[in-house]
């Protein structure tokens, strides 16, 4: 089976070349052999780096908010056409707007051009949380069933660091795992923590592969020079000099099946993988399975997402209002 990894700087702040350049992408993909791709963080309308290296700036977020993706909009909509014409599956990163709110999603696009799982970024990360809001419940759904009755899943960013999230992401099954990532530098520039590095990235990525025994697709942004100033971050600690591009592909041991790519390249890695690695990785340690002790230690997952409003117990209150004479 042959998946793809995106490295590529998104279409800063511009929703419809964003699609545009997401549909190029997914046609070079498909075009290649790829029967599944992923895709960054927040590709679509770029990741807003300027929230790291800035004071809260609402005449930038309302130009990026007005910039993110519906899921109920017509460039959506282009989106999943695109992606039945090139017959593959996807794993597409995406500011979602929904309403008055954002959220770091991810949709998982089938070759027929169906949305099979839309999540969310379950905690947002740091400044982060100026932008998007936490997911529902349901978002703990982070795989299905994809080509050839493969397990595909996908996480966004920082939540390969939730250690409870990655162990329920494996009991799911996951085959194949989409690790989607904005951009970031082999060495942190000073001034910003050492965590932020693609190396450290690079670490969660392998460590995923290797504890949930599944293939890795890493997708990462990168980000030209010129385009510094307009991320905002010309001149302070986020500017990437050297482009922040990592993408690569990672075997069930840990090992990366893809050449290194240069940071401020675009590109489209491939790699061409055989499941029955996997088999092999879990003979020693399958985490979800025999390396595991249920009796001892265990997880307790609540997906059910919460509505804003419940009128549970409306009715009790009545009957205790009448009961009391309350008119």
């Amino acid at each position: 089976m042959k998946v793809a990894a995106i490295q590529a700087e998104p279409a800063w702040w511009d929703l419809k070349a964003g699609v545009a350049k997401t549909i190029a992408l997914i046609k070079e993909a498909a075009a290649n052999g790829a029967q599944l791709v992923g895709f960054p963080e927040s590709f679509i309308p770029g990741y807003p780096m300027r929230i790291w290296s800035q004071p809260f700036n609402p005449q930038f977020l309302l130009e990026f908010k007005q910039n993110c993706l519906d899921v109920k909009s017509g460039e959506f909509q282009e989106i999943l056409d695109a992606v039945k014409e090139a017959g593959i599956w996807v794993v597409l990163g995406f500011c979602e707007v929904d309403g008055g709110s954002m959220y770091a999603a991810q949709v998982i696009i089938s070759n027929e051009g169906s949305v099979v799982l839309h999540r969310r970024k379950i905690k947002a990360t740091g400044n982060e949380r100026t932008v998007w809001g936490d997911a529902p419940g349901d978002s703990l759904q982070s795989a299905v069933v994809g080509p050839d009755g493969v397990t595909i899943g996908a996480l966004n960013c920082w939540e390969h660091l939730q250690p409870l999230l990655r162990f329920h992401h494996y009991s799911l099954g996951v085959q194949i795992h989409v690790a989607s990532w904005p951009f970031c530098d082999s060495t942190a520039s000073p001034g910003t923590p050492t965590t932020l590095s693609s190396d450290a990235q690079i670490v969660q990525c392998r460590m995923a592969a290797l504890e949930g025994q599944m293939f890795v697709i890493s997708s990462t942004q990168m980000i030209s020079s010129k385009n510094a100033e307009l991320c905002g971050v010309k001149g302070t600690p986020f500017e990437m000099p050297l482009g922040g591009g990592f993408a690569a592909i990672y075997g069930p041991d840990s090992v990366q099946l893809t050449a290194p790519t240069k940071p401020d390249e675009e590109i489209i890695v491939y790699a061409d993988i055989n499941l029955d690695d996997i088999k092999v990785a879990k003979l020693l340690a399958d985490s979800v399975g025999h390396y595991s002790r249920p009796g001892l230690l265990s997880l307790h997952v609540n997906s059910q997402p919460k509505p804003l409003v419940s009128y549970e117990g409306r009715k009790e209150y009545a009957l205790l209002n009448r009961k009391h004479g309350a008119q």
